[in-house]
């Protein structure tokens, strides 16, 4: 039964994950446009009137001023008061399933991961991308974040973090290159990075499932300081690797190599999870340290078809962080349920507006935090398992 003093810490937390709601407005609008997110203060992006405090007040300033600016009359979008509300009721039901006077540091971990989860959806719903300045940290804070969880609470320790969380990058990476391989029918990525980059990846994935993790990562750092030591990309191309990839799970694996297909599976996913997030660091902090003309080097392989969005399989790798593998697997089974029937709801309601794959991966995250373990339960259970 629910104690009085949990019930208004929740309460008391969702009225503070308003006005955190409040703040994520301005992250979300102001952040893709390269804005500070400090300076200047709250305005009409019309008449540039800086709000005062009275309108300021999260979902009750909106309802006041009938969804109207005062000065211009400008109207305001509904959703600044639809991501207020979402964030006090996030803010909620995380203090009723770990109470922030209860749990430690831990409700407040998790509010923090999930405010940033909520930020990177509504971002790419409006321009389909995922910023790095937000995932990247956000997965060094979820693995940091597993030395503050109190005992018992049902969330994974750093080892099963990091493994979930490589996992995780693994898997949509894989989607985005041998996807990516099939929709171009087959012939070798115009993409060249140097150092670091898919390259890396391809090799990790192919030893990582052929001899297992450690061999995928050694494989990877021997491929990066051929790079280094040559001065030049060294790279095997990706149909030839991915052949190799290929016939590994369907012949060497089960029949020919002693690895076992769960630890040959966790290799290439791991293995590969690893390479992809050493780039996407590597480019992160390229971008960061360099003119903004060189930030990003030229990419004769931006037009090329994808799979699967590579800032989605950071958004993977911050999941897994925070899930664990086993409760990463729930949430990216939920995203693709949660998709399908996005999908059907907008072609019945005759929309051609697209929603991109990462605010379901987030929603399936937020129902795998709460019900991960009875839904594996049931399914092991319902499959004479358990």
């Amino acid at each position: 039964m629910l104690s009085q003093p949990v019930f208004l810490g929740a309460l008391f937390s969702a009225l503070f994950g308003a006005v955190i709601g409040s703040f994520s407005n301005v992250v979300i609008w102001r952040l893709p446009r390269g804005e500070s997110v400090a300076w200047p203060g709250s305005h009409c992006p019309r008449c540039s009137r800086k709000l005062s405090a009275a309108e300021l007040v999260p979902v009750l300033s909106w309802l006041l001023q009938r969804g109207r600016c005062r000065g211009c009359g400008e109207r305001i979008s509904v959703r600044y008061p639809l991501v207020e509300l979402l964030m006090a009721a996030v803010w909620f039901v995380l203090a009723l399933r770990w109470p922030p006077f209860g749990s430690g540091f831990t409700f407040l971990a998790l509010a923090v991961l999930l405010t940033v989860l909520v930020i990177l959806a509504f971002i790419d719903i409006d321009t389909f991308t995922l910023p790095d300045v937000l995932t990247l940290p956000a997965f060094l804070l979820a693995l940091a974040a597993t030395f503050i969880y109190a005992p018992g609470s049902g969330l994974p320790g750093f080892r099963d973090a990091l493994l979930g969380g490589l996992i995780g990058a693994g898997t949509l990476t894989l989607i985005n290159r041998v996807g990516g391989l099939m929709l171009r029918r087959f012939r070798d990525t115009r993409e060249r990075l140097w150092p670091i980059g898919f390259d890396q990846v391809n090799v990790a994935a192919a030893a990582g499932l052929l001899f297992g993790l450690e061999a995928g990562l050694l494989t990877a750092l021997a491929s990066l300081a051929l790079n280094l030591l040559t001065g030049r990309l060294i790279r095997l191309p990706e149909p030839v690797v991915y052949a190799v990839w290929l016939a590994g799970f369907l012949v060497l694996v089960p029949y020919v190599l002693p690895l076992g297909f769960p630890a040959a599976l966790e290799g290439t996913l791991a293995a590969a999870g690893a390479a992809a997030l050493a780039g996407a660091y590597w480019w992160w902090f390229h971008s960061l340290y360099k003119p903004a003309a060189a930030a990003e080097p030229d990419d004769p392989a931006a037009d090329e078809p994808v799979a699967m969005g590579f800032g989605d399989a950071k958004l993977a790798a911050v999941l897994g962080a925070l899930l664990g593998w086993q409760g990463f697997l729930v949430a990216v089974l939920a995203a693709v349920l949660f998709g399908a029937a996005g999908g059907i709801i907008g072609r019945a309601a005759g929309g051609d507006r697209q929603i991109p794959f990462g605010p379901y991966l987030v929603a399936g995250a937020v129902l795998a935090l709460f019900y991960a373990e009875p839904l594996l339960d049931w399914y092991l259970t319902s499959l004479g398992l358990a």
